[in-house]
């Protein structure tokens, strides 16, 4: 930083700017109550430089410092994001695996539910029919009954000749 601040001091003195300072108000009015500015010297000028890249680097450092602390913090975050990821994941697994057992318990259920039905209706259907053919053949044996004439008591005819019957 040396080399860059004498090459500028360098080219300021050459230009004649360097010694000779104009005086005065910014308007260019000249008044007499400004006094001519003392020429800074090379030491104070190096010792402000320096000064300034002492404050510019704890700025510098300062700010480093902080983007460090907020990388340890999203590092911290994105640890604690994984483990809640993996956790996620294992529940994913075990909720899928209960879901498997579930779906296979549903499909049974459904199926015996299914069978039950069929073997209800058709244990009704079977009593239903065997009901009506017992009540059919009740009907048929109670019309084949009042069809036929009651029996007349048949009286067995006397013997005419008096005559003891054969034995």
């Amino acid at each position: 930083m040396g080399a860059i601040d004498e090459s500028l001091l360098r080219k300021l003195e050459q230009s004649g700017r360097g010694s000779s300072l104009p005086s005065g108000s910014d308007n260019g009015k000249s008044g007499g109550h400004t006094e001519r500015m003392n020429e800074i010297s090379r030491e104070e000028f190096n010792a402000k430089l320096e000064t300034i890249e002492v404050k510019m680097d704890a700025r510098v450092e300062s700010v480093s410092a902080k983007i460090d602390g907020f990388l340890s913090a999203q590092a911290e975050r994105d640890k604690r994001l994984d483990a809640t990821l993996s956790q996620i994941g294992a529940n994913h697994a075990e909720i899928q695996s209960s879901l498997g057992s579930m779906k296979a318990a549903m499909v049974i259920t459904a199926v015996s539910t299914v069978l039950a039905i069929v073997f209800g209706i058709a244990s009704f259907n079977t009593a239903l029919t065997a009901n009506m053919m017992a009540a059919f053949q009740v009907g048929l044996s109670k019309s084949e009954q009042s069809q036929v004439p009651p029996p007349v008591p048949t009286i067995p005819p006397e013997n005419p000749t008096n005559q003891p019957a054969q034995k």
